[in-house]
């Protein structure tokens, strides 16, 4: 600091040290000036620890912050992921019971049945169990992505089950003489020709999805939320449509 207060400055009147003119001293500040709303501004960037939720890390923060004592004209409040996660959480609260009654909608009007319209959709949440555990496995956080891969899971789900019973009701309605054993076989014999379907969907989706999970590319962390729902909820639905459904 000393040397840069000596540094000569050109005057009208010959040169003069530069500490003749200004106070030169080391003071910790931000190292960009920013603004916002008319008022200056510095962004402090967090990221919460492996298993913590920003809403979490929020709550705690706001408990730790709440005696602190700011000068007049300052003030603190949260931006980034943690809002957006709020602002996006209030929609899908509209967002995801429309899309399941619109989904039931769909569902009775392929078959023509509440019976069998109810069947389906009450077997969506065993669905997405396997989907729930796959994502715990992972230690994935709930986001608007994971989100995303449980209603696409859902639409996988209830298409193959929508199969399953055109199959079954196909195979009943073969039969001439509604006898226990005779609607056993035919009750068999649909699910057997669905076997075939159901697997080449199951193999296909997990062959397109599973490479996402071992990228790291630009995008990857979203898509790989999105995926996962989808891996491991097609093998339970699996499980549901071969099994299950038919009993």
């Amino acid at each position: 600091m000393t040397s840069m207060g000596n540094i000569r400055i050109k005057t009208p009147y010959g040169y003069a040290p530069l500490k003749t003119f200004a106070n030169l001293y080391y003071k910790e500040a931000p190292s960009i000036l920013k603004a916002e709303k008319g008022k200056k501004v510095i962004f402090i960037y967090i990221t919460p620890n492996q298993g913590t939720t920003s809403q979490a890390y929020k709550k705690e923060g706001m408990k730790l912050l709440a005696d602190l004592k700011l000068p007049t004209g300052y003030y603190f409040e949260w931006a980034g992921e943690s809002e957006y996660l709020e602002s996006a959480m209030e929609r899908l609260l509209f967002i995801v019971p429309i899309t399941l009654f619109v989904t039931f909608i769909l569902i009775y009007m392929g078959l023509q049945s509440m019976r069998n319209a109810l069947i389906v959709f009450l077997t969506l949440p065993f669905a997405t169990v396997e989907g729930i555990l796959y994502v715990d496995m992972l230690n994935f956080n709930f986001s608007i992505a994971v989100i995303v891969g449980f209603l696409s899971l859902i639409g996988v789900a209830t298409e193959t089950a929508i199969v399953m019973i055109i199959y079954l009701e196909e195979a009943v309605e073969k039969v001439k003489k509604r006898t226990t054993e005779n609607l056993k076989e035919a009750i068999y014999e649909g699910a057997v020709l669905r076997v075939r379907p159901k697997l080449m969907t199951v193999f296909s989706i997990l062959g397109g999805l599973i490479p996402i999970m071992y990228i790291d590319g630009v995008g990857s962390e979203v898509m790989q939320r999105i995926a996962s729902p989808m891996i491991g909820g097609v093998v339970s639905s699996a499980v549901l449509t071969l099994f299950i459904i038919r009993f």
